[in-house]
């Protein structure tokens, strides 16, 4: 009998879920067709599989994935900040496929934080999807977007993943997001501890997104109080640090302490080295 209904239940599975199969197909990004070189700014148009593209953009300092050639996408709006003395992209450019449709890619970048694979979903309007540091975890992002791209029903609207927001307060910080008019962050770092001493889950986020009208990247710092499993606005610390990569968060009941890589005097901006603590009070 129980054979009988996992043979059932094996044959009204939906085709794309019983036989889906995702791969890989390599492109030269050395051979893309090459446009306005200069030692400050270039773009690469690159050919994928069904006649797909992406274009490796860069101008002082900012990086950009652009599908298809529409520069309104999330994608294309989101700035990817470059550091290093080497050159901006990878060699190679990686397409992710379902049953042979494309519906990721992956290139690597360059970045201020270092060597990433820079995922970007295939759909319209294509999204950033993350900045990973192995081929393992960026294919497992881009394999999400795989997943929705098989799965998804007519007019269904998905939410654009945002790199880095995670955990229980993720909804209170993308709607604060929204509410304090960001664009499309390039970041987000949540930590997760007990302010209260109660056992509950408080959170600070940093979330880093790009200036409109400059080459710079902004940086909110929000405090959430856990209120039973919703999440509150506590404080808006973002006066009060700056830096990037915060790491080593401490929470102790009225207080967080947090560690950023800060610039030291005479470096430049895209590569600092100097790191700083930071206590937040809770008041």
């Amino acid at each position: 009998m129980w054979i009988a209904a996992l043979t059932l239940v094996a044959l009204v599975l939906p085709a794309s879920t019983a036989f889906a199969e995702t791969t890989s197909v390599y492109t030269d990004a050395t051979k893309c067709k090459v446009h306005d070189t200069n030692w400050d700014h270039f773009f690469r148009e690159c050919k994928g599989p069904n006649g797909r593209m992406v274009t490796l953009f860069y101008l002082e300092g900012i990086a950009r994935i652009i599908v298809d050639k529409d520069e309104d996408s999330p994608s294309a709006e989101a700035a990817i900040n470059v550091g290093g003395n080497g050159k901006v992209f990878g060699d190679k450019i990686e397409w992710r496929l379902r049953n042979g449709k494309p519906c990721a890619v992956i290139a690597r970048v360059s970045t201020d934080k270092g060597s990433r694979l820079v995922v970007t979903s295939l759909d319209k309007p294509a999204r950033p999807l993350g900045r990973e540091r192995t081929n393992e975890e960026a294919r497992r992002t881009a394999d999400r977007a795989c997943d929705n791209a098989g799965h998804g029903s007519a007019g269904a609207v998905s939410t654009p993943s945002i790199p880095g927001l995670s955990g229980p307060a993720a909804g209170a910080i993308r709607a604060q997001i929204k509410r304090e008019e960001l664009q499309e962050p390039d970041q987000v770092n949540v930590f997760y501890g007990d302010l209260t001493g109660q056992g509950t889950k408080d959170a600070i986020s940093f979330v880093y997104s790009p200036i409109e009208g400059a080459n710079g990247m902004g940086l909110s710092v929000w405090v959430w109080r856990d209120r039973n499993g919703a999440y509150e606005l506590a404080r808006d610390a973002s006066n009060d640090i700056f830096g990037q990569d915060p790491r080593d968060v401490q929470f102790v009941p009225g207080r967080i302490s947090v560690t950023t890589t800060v610039l030291k005097p005479g470096e430049p901006r895209c590569c600092p080295t100097g790191t700083k603590t930071f206590t937040i009070l809770d008041r």
